[in-house]
């Protein structure tokens, strides 16, 4: 069985479409400008400090949640819970009555929603019913047998549970693959299953599953985004720098059905970071190369689609990326 990565992308790091008709949103936004903020989040002391270096505010440090070192520890959710155009800092907590604890950025106020149980999978958090506001969400059977059943808690729409996925087989994913903006449930089905690497989507716009077979599992990190701005996201993956892989970042255009490759990222170290970082509405690549030794300096490598590419220090050598939770490898 494959892991789960930390990029709260996640996350999903992506570009992620709240209203695909008017406006394309960033991932990992938290002053609202449009553009993906350089974020890491360090575990100190048994808590996770949450650094962020905004593209309007400037260095941000806070604390949020807790890291215990086990399988019970927070699990790093950030959205847009409130609507309000920045993404709230947030965790899921397992237990027999687990919670989602969310630090509002509109009015600075802690809200915290029971939702789920221990053994659920939450990293697919995100707008199912298309009203600007990130839905609490668990997937129920991930990593057993049997199906896969969606718990989605609209704020909109209410309650709502949906099976699709095969837990021997699918890893839930996040994006809204048919551009109606609202997300869409949807899963990667592994290199083990049948068809093999293969994504498979329920759209929200029609019902209709759509499967598109692309990457693979074993050697890929599962990472689909919106790369051409039409306010889809785009079947992706990145296939890091090792003995079987190229380093080359592979997507299908929603737009217009092409394929394309870019080789972005260097090292075996490197760790995909996708986000929109220029706020043009498409996302970038983007690798965060950690710091060696564990400690050191770490840096965000960005090949801006508007500004070409730019290196950002950030980070130190044993924090992670939220949005790595928002991918699959």
């Amino acid at each position: 069985m494959k892991k789960i990565i930390i990029l709260a992308f996640c996350i999903i790091w992506a570009s992620m479409s709240v209203f695909a008709q008017t406006k394309s949103r960033a991932v990992l936004d938290f002053d609202g400008d449009g553009k993906t903020d350089y974020t890491v989040v360090r575990t100190v002391s048994g808590r996770f400090i949450w650094y962020s270096l905004q593209s309007m505010n400037g260095a941000i440090g806070q604390q949020w949640g807790a890291n215990n070192g086990t399988a019970s520890r927070d699990r790093q959710v950030p959205a847009d819970y409130d609507g309000d155009g920045k993404w709230d800092l947030a965790v899921w907590r397992p237990g027999a009555q687990a919670y989602f604890y969310i630090l509002q950025s509109e009015t600075n106020s802690f809200l915290a929603v029971p939702w789920g149980t221990t053994g659920d999978h939450a990293l697919v958090t995100q707008d199912f019913d298309g009203d600007g506001k990130a839905d609490p969400t668990v997937v129920r059977g991930f990593g057993g047998t049997g199906a896969e059943v969606w718990h989605i808690l609209q704020s909109t729409d209410g309650y709502r549970a949906v099976q699709f996925g095969d837990a021997n087989q699918d890893t839930p994913i996040r994006g809204d693959f048919d551009g109606d903006g609202k997300a869409d449930i949807a899963v990667y089905r592994r290199n083990t299953g049948n068809p093999a690497n293969t994504f498979l989507v329920l759209r929200s716009s029609d019902g209709v599953v759509q499967a598109e077979t692309f990457g693979l599992f074993n050697r890929d990190w599962i990472i689909p985004a919106d790369f051409d701005g039409d306010g889809a996201t785009d079947f992706a993956v990145w296939r890091g720098v090792s003995a079987f892989g190229d380093g080359n970042w592979y997507w299908k255009n929603s737009s217009d059905g092409t394929y394309h490759s870019v080789h972005y990222g260097f090292q075996a170290s490197d760790v995909p970071a996708p986000g929109d970082y220029d706020g043009d509405g498409k996302t970038d690549q983007a690798i965060l190369r950690p710091g060696v030794p564990f400690g050191a300096q770490s840096v965000f490598w960005v090949n801006r689609s508007m500004l070409g590419s730019t290196g950002v220090s950030w980070g130190v050598g044993g924090d992670n990326i939220p949005a790595f939770d928002l991918q699959v490898r």
